[in-house]
């Protein structure tokens, strides 16, 4: 199968990258060997114009092939595979030919590194057009050359930012990098051959300049990097979690002032040593996790019905719904209803906050979709409807009710509960079929999981309809059952409760919480706890106790709890809990906990205020263990009652829906690696029941 073809033409010779077998172009072996072969012809033939282009709509070269990482395990394979990678690149560049990369589609790793040996790349005009070096995503860095030649393109600031960061540019800011010579609408881009033909072939770009040469402000410039780069992964061992940030940094700096072939070595030394880590085969391993989810079955046949959707209603405009508005303003009008002017003013000022850009600047665009409505107007034209009223059974069927006089037969109505019974909402309701439990977690704009819930009396089709529309608003959909509080939040509650105990048993809270984020949580289980709201954290604790009795005491939520709500430390929302907070960032301890908590008291640590007794603290591993362990058994007692079918969906319900530590591969992941029978001795240990699903764990080693 040709993969790569070359044609010669009268006026230039064309690389064309098209495949048959994949939906975007990847440098895999077969490519790679194709593009070697046409590197011997045109080194033997050189044209006097070179241009690279994609016969693919929306990818010009999505990168290398992932499963050629994943595949290697021996350092020295993967410092010879990145060395291949740049020895096409230096062909490339060293032909006498003017070479123009013209990037349609996504031009990402290997695929723009390829583009940076030309002498320009044009970027087409186009909403899929996006330039990116992502390869600090999976673990590693560029190893095709793009540590060397990206500087030389837009200056070592913007490199060391976009390297570090794996952020990718639009068309426009691709041009405006320095990245891109030309922009062109699709119908230009023989023109923009033409004029850039005209130019001339580059003469060699300059390495670093020389202020970045002297020692003194070399040392400057790579101390501020490192700072802004560490202060993400402050509670990490990064050396062990994200091996790959602190080697990037150490080989950019180690190859200012070097010329292209030892720089090059450099760069591949380090790319083989960091592909055969740990994290790297964990993070690619959570990124096929997501595409997974991104292109199952159900997304694929609901997609043309979701193509023609234009407008939505999204009721209830508190922090979740406005937020909800937001996700789905990217591609559709909204219309935010409330019962009255307070709120909804309260909800438009949230989503206004959420439309401002870095350096002040405010999607007005986007904004502008997002029409705040007080009555019934604007119904009959809705493609779907998004609830996040209050979590009341009564008040949802009500909702449904009124709806139903108002919208068109075909529109989707959806839930966004998370814990609430979609079969009972569905109750004596001509429009069951549309009805569907799409579950946001918070905040609803940064979190990429959604929980998609069928009742009884819903349809496939609608099932197939809300999974695609979760995608095209950019969420990972996964299918659970209608099972109290459904995948994520059954699993998440007998975490906080054994943090809970923990915390009740005289360990500091900060030591608890600390040690969950040293593990690699985004936070400790009692933040945790205050963000979501510790009312809320009640509500589906008392929820499940009642209607999964048998196993009850893993959410039953403690007495002392118990009262804290009741006395309203609410959490984030009431400004004091766990912890005190002011618009919106976490403070100190909040010293009222004394009058709940029997065994703490107050005291001073290492500076900070601490609440805990003087007991030996746990071991930071058996604080994870004690907060991990019942949301595995909790996990595979789901998987045993079907609640998620597939044990790898599971892995990624964790990882994208609570923030599960990438680098780690999952929950399921994790544990693998755990000698089954300690961990069984572990959980009898800690009075939970042994699942009967453990043996499963075997195959996520």
């Amino acid at each position: 199968m040709q993969v790569v073809t070359l044609i010669r033409n009268d006026e230039d010779t064309r690389l064309h990258f098209e495949r048959s077998d994949k939906s975007v172009n990847v440098l895999d072996e077969k490519c790679i060997s194709q593009l070697e072969a046409h590197l011997d012809a045109l080194e033997t033939a050189p044209p006097a114009l070179l241009v690279l282009e994609s016969g693919m709509p929306g990818s010009f070269i999505a990168g290398a092939d992932l499963e050629m990482i994943a595949g290697v395990t021996e350092q020295a394979a993967a410092t010879a595979m990145a060395g291949r990678g740049q020895a096409l690149c230096r062909r490339i560049e060293r032909l006498p030919s003017l070479s123009i990369a013209m990037v349609h589609g996504a031009c990402m790793g290997g695929g723009l590194e390829l583009a940076l040996a030309c002498d320009y790349i044009v970027a087409v005009d186009d909403k899929k057009t996006m330039l990116g070096l992502p390869e600090i995503k999976i673990g590693i860095h560029p190893g095709f050359g793009g540590c060397v030649r990206l500087p030389k393109r837009v200056g070592w600031v913007k490199a060391v930012e976009m390297i570090l960061s794996g952020s990718v540019l639009d068309v426009n800011r691709a041009y405006r990098a320095g990245l891109a010579a030309l922009t062109a609408r699709p119908e230009q881009c023989d023109d923009a051959i033409g004029y850039l033909a005209k130019r001339g072939k580059v003469k060699s770009r300059p390495f670093a300049p020389w202020w970045l040469r002297l020692w003194p402000a070399r040392e400057l410039f790579f101390r501020q990097v490192e700072k802004k780069a560490m202060a993400r992964f402050k509670h990490l061992d990064i050396e062990a979690a994200y091996p790959a940030v602190p080697a990037t940094i150490a080989l950019l700096k180690a190859i200012i002032g070097m010329s292209d072939a030892p720089a090059l070595a450099r760069e591949a030394e380090s790319l083989g040593r960091l592909a055969v880590t740990p994290t790297c085969k964990n993070l690619i391993r959570v990124f096929y996790l997501g595409e997974a989810l991104k292109k199952q079955a159900a997304v694929k046949r609901g997609r043309d019905a979701v193509a023609t959707m234009q407008k939505a209603a999204v009721y209830g405009a508190g922090v979740m719904g406005g937020g909800i508005a937001w996700v789905a303003s990217q591609s559709m009008d909204v219309d935010l209803h409330e019962v009255a002017a307070e709120p909804l003013g309260r909800g438009m000022k949230g989503i206004a906050r959420l439309a401002m850009r870095k350096k002040g600047r405010a999607d007005s665009k986007r904004l502008a979709r997002i029409r705040p409505v007080l009555d019934e107007s604007g119904l009959s034209d809705v493609d779907v409807v998004i609830e996040a009223v209050l979590e009341d059974i009564r008040v949802k069927r009500r909702l449904w009710a009124s709806l139903g006089k108002h919208v068109r037969k075909d529109t989707l109505l959806l839930s966004n509960t998370s814990s609430l019974s979609i079969s009972d909402m569905q109750h004596r309701r001509a429009n069951a079929g549309r009805i569907a439990g799409l579950h946001f977690f918070n905040p609803a704009p940064k979190m990429p999981l959604v929980e998609v819930v069928a009742g009884e009396k819903t349809t496939p089709e609608t099932v197939d309809k809300v999974c695609a529309l979760a995608v095209s608003w950019g969420k990972y959909p996964i299918i659970v059952a209608e099972s109290p509080g459904f995948l994520v939040n059954r699993c998440l509650m007998p975490y906080m409760v054994a943090a809970l105990k923990l915390v009740a048993s005289g360990e500091k809270i900060g030591h608890v919480d600390g040690a969950l984020k040293c593990f690699g949580m985004p936070m400790g289980a009692l933040e945790l706890a205050d963000r979501v709201g510790l009312d809320i954290c009640m509500h589906v604790g008392t929820h499940l106790s009642e209607v999964l009795s048998a196993a009850g005491q893993r959410f039953a939520m403690p007495e002392w709890f118990a009262r804290m709500v009741a006395d309203g430390l609410l959490g984030e929302k009431s400004g004091k809990g766990f912890f005190i907070y002011e618009e919106g960032k976490q403070g100190d301890l909040n010293p009222d906990l004394a009058r709940y908590l029997p065994l703490a008291g107050l005291h001073e640590h290492e500076g900070d205020a601490d609440l805990g007794s003087e007991k030996t603290p746990m071991e930071q591993a058996a604080v994870v263990d004690g907060c991990l362990i019942p949301m595995l058994v909790e996990a595979l007692a789901c998987l045993g009652e079907q609640v998620v079918d597939d044990p790898v969906q599971l892995d990624a319900a964790f990882v994208y829906g609570i923030g599960f530590p990438p680098f780690r591969g999952g929950l399921l992941r994790y544990f693998a690696g755990r000698d089954v029978e300690a961990l069984k001795q572990s959980i009898a240990a800690a009075g939970l029941p042994v699942p009967e699903k453990m043996d499963l764990l075997g195959d996520f080693r």
